[in-house]
């Protein structure tokens, strides 16, 4: 990429609005539609949660009722909104459980496909199923560059920063960019605008509150508003990310950006092959800690009464983030590795049940919590770390080295298993004739001509029972 010649947001421009589907590779193809349908599974589900809910009060009042011709749904409701509106609840849904992809921008699915499919109600035309696929693949590119660019997920996060609040702006634009059919001036506007939507701090692990959802829901709503205002002729800077006054990259990357970064392999590589669905509804982080004890509790017959201590060294940031007990909070209980542990030992899994309110208040939890010490390895490094697990018991002393987590790109979900989570967690709100349909759907989506009539599958005649 010849970035003398054109800034980067131009360059990705260029690149975005010229792209075809017969320039992407089959599996970067396949990817995408298996993270749309995990996408559409977490936010089916996460309509229940207390965040959703909040959200549709709040932003009805702020907003009022859309045009019938001009309204997106909220996905697992009866309900129809404006497009900014449908794409920040939805956002905020799809990543209410902790049950959405990560290591994209880091949750590139919550914010990209809100932001699309909502964009398909501002469309002056029918989107067909190879334009949405498109945005999809643009989006996941776009985000995980910038975050790249800054220096990685860890250098962002390190620095207080919530990487997917800063970073996701960017993969929104992108995907609503290619929706609504911008040309390549248009999105250069669009990418400079969404680098003045970004923003989000780690602030809320003090007290496990919830804009950590916000982020997410911002960052889609951001996004399409960048595109739409970039659609009516709003200008955004044409240099967002090494502007000589402003620069994006050494306002949140400082010594750690890398321009380069952002053109890496361009058209070489698609980013969206390395996310990773996950298949706890916990921190991405605690993931490789829990398929090590589930490991050492198949093999060697654990019983979580008789365990006497379990010992877990990781990563400093890992340790930070995780490495707390407070469970009075979803968010709290989902980024504590305490308990995710301890829901494992029990339960064989961390799923929705097991944070929501009744599993998190199970009695039996923390008891075992109290036993399970969290230290800080310090040859171990960033928020992907593998840690060590030592489990005590009956005079016993069994070790596991954790390896790439479950879901990862390098150790993936079967399709079989991305399919039965989805299934699993749209079948609270839909019908299993509805769940089916839209499996059967987005497999062959590059031939759905009209992506609107796809959504009209995620509603529902009735609200969502609260779930927190």
């Amino acid at each position: 990429m010849d970035s003398a010649r054109a800034t980067a947001s131009q360059a990705f421009a260029a690149f975005f609005t010229s792209l075809t589907l017969a320039d992407v590779p089959t599996a970067a193809q396949h990817r995408a539609k298996l993270h749309l349908l995990d996408t559409l599974g977490a936010g089916t589900v996460g309509s229940a949660s207390n965040e959703a809910q909040i959200s549709r009060k709040a932003l009805g009042h702020a907003h009022g009722r859309a045009q019938a011709d001009k309204a997106a749904p909220v996905w697992g409701t009866p309900a129809s909104v404006p497009p900014l509106q449908a794409a920040f609840v939805n956002g905020v849904a799809a990543h209410a459980f902790e049950l959405d992809d990560s290591s994209g921008c880091d949750h590139s699915g919550a914010v990209v496909v809100p932001a699309a499919l909502a964009a398909t109600a501002l469309a002056s035309q029918p989107v067909p199923g190879e334009r949405l696929i498109l945005a999809i693949i643009a989006g996941y590119e776009l985000g995980r560059r910038v975050e790249s660019a800054l220096g990685g997920y860890d250098a962002v996060n390190d620095a207080g920063w919530h990487s997917t609040g800063v970073c996701g702006t960017f993969a929104a634009a992108a995907a609503s960019s290619l929706i609504l059919g911008l040309n390549a001036q248009q999105m250069t506007s669009a990418i400079g605008l969404a680098g003045s939507f970004t923003g989000g701090t780690w602030a809320f692990m003090s007290d496990g509150t919830m804009s950590k959802r916000l982020h997410v829901g911002r960052a889609a709503e951001a996004g399409l508003n960048s595109a739409a205002l970039a659609l009516a002729g709003f200008t955004g800077p044409s240099d967002i990310f090494s502007a000589r006054w402003g620069s994006f990259l050494a306002l949140y990357g400082a010594q750690e950006a890398n321009e380069t970064e952002l053109y890496s392999d361009l058209g070489g590589k698609w980013l969206v092959e390395e996310a990773s669905i996950k298949p706890y509804a916990s921190c991405r982080s605690t993931h490789s800690a829990i398929d090590a004890l589930l490991h050492l509790k198949k093999d060697h017959k654990l019983v979580p009464d008789a365990i006497d201590e379990i010992t877990v060294r990781t990563s400093p940031l890992i340790f930070d983030m995780c490495g707390g007990r407070d469970t009075s909070s979803l968010v709290a209980a989902q980024l504590s590795m305490p308990f995710a542990l301890a829901t494992a030992l029990i339960r064989d899994s961390v799923g929705l049940k097991d944070v929501a309110i009744e599993g998190r208040s199970d009695p039996a939890i923390v008891p075992l919590m109290e036993r399970i010490r969290i230290e800080v390895d310090s040859t171990q490094h960033g928020g992907a770390a593998e840690p060590h697990l030592e489990v005590r018991t009956n005079g016993r002393a069994y070790q596991r080295q954790a390896s790439v987590a479950r879901g990862a790109a390098t150790n993936r979900l079967s399709d079989k298993e991305t399919v039965a989570k989805f299934r699993d967690l749209a079948g609270t709100r839909l019908d299993d004739d509805a769940a089916e349909l839209l499996v059967n759907e987005i497999r062959t989506l590059e031939l759905c001509p009209d992506t609107r009539a796809l959504q009209a599958l995620l509603q529902t005649t009735s609200e969502p029972d609260l779930i927190h």
